[in-house]
């Protein structure tokens, strides 16, 4: 996985599926219980690792595991992951009050740190322990709720009050999860993440990524890039849906590597940044991973190969997370294409 980030050729092409909850699945925990306990957590991941024998694991589960150090109110299901209760900011001016959480102390985030510190010891440095991380656009609008956090930036007056404190928003999230990517480096991770989903260019456009959330992800990726060299680890930008507009965007953030969604041509992809940076992905996680046979996989996986592999910088992934009830069968499948293709 290093290797590859590092734009090298490994001696196989790496295969990393975001598997959070498809964990929880494997091993039998609720994930109700999986995403309050580091525990847990750690334990499902060790166990599907031991399934699949892949190359990354993440401690990871749900969105709200940030904000909630913010002081959200969050709703909490038996087998299902929170969704948003309360938002933290009711008024703009509500902004002004905010503070940066412990990541050691506030939220969830602490549980997530224990499962990065228990995976790494669990597996001894034989595999990839990647750490969650929301985007600053995205844990943006868990604080004031997604639909608001839209409305108000599609609505703002250009060098208004309102858009001082909608910046304010996004920069003190920005602090917040440079804080906790630094804490995951520091409890044992190789990997920090920005996921950045809700700056999909299926929900805003490329003008409004470049001003309201490449700005952050780049200051994210030049806090983390030295932090992460000095802990042998790399960095990672996660945006949902086809971001083939905003490709050099996202490459110009800093990020080592780019995880792609299923819905952009790895081909593309490899033409425009695959010099510039390590790809991730993207094989479809409904339609091929869990809708899909053994031998549908084998085959998208070895499509997505051709496409990216060649020279080096690639890693075999899923577009986005891997569903709880895929079949074992076809992430062994992924698992078993990836391990075939030797540079």
């Amino acid at each position: 996985m290093l290797c590859a980030a590092a734009l090298r050729k490994p001696d196989v092409v790496p295969v990393a599926p975001y598997m959070g909850n498809h964990g929880s699945w494997v091993a039998g925990f609720a994930i109700g219980e999986y995403c309050r306990s580091g525990k847990v957590m750690a334990e499902a991941q060790y166990k599907a690792w031991q399934v699949y024998g892949q190359d990354a694991v993440v401690a990871q589960s749900d969105n709200y595991y940030i904000a909630e150090g913010f002081g959200i109110e969050t709703d909490h299901y038996i087998d299902s992951t929170p969704t948003l209760k309360t938002p933290v900011v009711k008024d703009l001016e509500d902004i002004t009050r905010l503070e940066v959480p412990d990541p050691r102390k506030a939220g969830r985030m602490p549980v997530y740190l224990e499962a990065i510190s228990r995976l790494r010891e669990l597996t001894q440095g034989e595999v990839f322990v990647r750490a969650p991380g929301t985007g600053p656009f995205a844990l943006a609008s868990h604080l004031i709720g997604t639909e608001r956090f839209l409305i108000e930036l599609a609505e703002v007056e250009p060098n208004s009050r309102a858009e001082d404190l909608l910046r304010q928003l996004v920069e003190i999230c920005n602090q917040a999860l440079i804080a906790f990517a630094k804490a995951c480096f520091d409890h044992g991770a190789h990997g920090v993440q920005a996921g950045d989903s809700l700056a999909s260019n299926d929900m805003i456009s490329p003008a409004m990524y470049r001003q309201w959330a490449f700005p952050y992800e780049k200051k994210f990726f030049d806090a983390l890039n030295l932090y992460a060299a000095t802990h042998g680890g790399t960095t990672l930008l996660h945006i949902c849906g086809n971001q083939t507009r905003v490709l050099v965007d996202m490459a110009d953030t800093g990020a080592r590597i780019i995880e792609l969604d299923s819905k952009v041509d790895l081909k593309v992809a490899k033409q425009m940044i695959g010099a510039r940076v390590c790809l991730l992905g993207n094989l479809n996680p409904v339609t091929v991973l869990l809708q899909g046979s053994p031998l549908d996989v084998e085959l998208a996986a070895e499509a997505a190969i051709a496409a990216a592999a060649e020279g080096g910088g690639y890693m075999l992934g899923s577009g986005c997370e891997v569903p709880p009830g895929a079949p074992q069968e076809n992430l062994k499948a992924m698992v078993r294409a990836a391990r075939k293709s030797r540079y």
